[in-house]
Parts: C-alpha cells; sequence; structure tokens
C-alpha cells in the first residue's frame, strides 16, 4: 500500500511543470535527427510532462484514479493506493523530482519497478 502525501500548503503546480520540461542530466534530445514525415514514427516512453497532467487531473478525482483519501491524519492531505500501475506512475514522477517540486510525498513500501 503507497501513501501520497501533500507536505506544502498547496501544490506547486508551476515548479512542477518547470522540472518535468527540463531534461535531466545526460539525457541528450529526443527529436535529434528525427524525420517527422517518415513513416512507421519512432515509439517513445511517456513524457513526464503528460505524466504531471495525469496526476492533477487524478487529484480533481481521486476515487476515479484509484486514490482514497486518509481523513485522519496530521498532514495537509493524503491518499493511499494499492493499485501497482498508479503506484508505477507515481514513481516515475518522484523518481524525477517533479512530485517532490510539487510538494508531494510518494511513501511506498514495495517499491515497483519503472
Amino acid at each position: 500500500m503507497a501513501i501520497l502525501e501533500l507536505v506544502a500548503p498547496q501544490p506547486d503546480w508551476m515548479g512542477a511543470l518547470g522540472v518535468a520540461l527540463t531534461r535531466p542530466p545526460g539525457v541528450p534530445e529526443r527529436r535529434a535527427g528525427e524525420d517527422p514525415w517518415q513513416a512507421g514514427g519512432v515509439g517513445r516512453p511517456r513524457r513526464a510532462s503528460d505524466d504531471l497532467a495525469w496526476f492533477r487531473q487524478a487529484l480533481d478525482d481521486p476515487p476515479a484514479a484509484g486514490l482514497r483519501p486518509l481523513d485522519a491524519s496530521a498532514t495537509v492531505a493524503a491518499w493511499e493506493s494499492g493499485d501497482g500501475a498508479l503506484v508505477a506512475r507515481l514513481a516515475r514522477l518522484r523518481d524525477r523530482g517533479i512530485l517532490d517540486a510539487a510538494g508531494f510525498l510518494l511513501h511506498d513500501p514495495d517499491p515497483v519497478a519503472a
């Protein structure tokens, strides 16, 4: 069971977007040398900004996203989830530093391989 915790008074979405749009150190530009008009496009991994957009939607409607609010908590807000796919997405955001930039922590006792 993973727990997502908001540790800031409110989410910092602009800070999170800035981190999501910044290429990690040592990662080359993905579009270098690609021809967008060539048939058979290149398969790409999910962009961090796509995961951030999903995360904002998930917090707008936590139950629909698989997040259960923890009401009896001393934090600003907290949610729990046992859904492996959801936890994997949150772990990707955590590993890129996006959750931290937005003011969230992910407590995952059983880390999921991203």
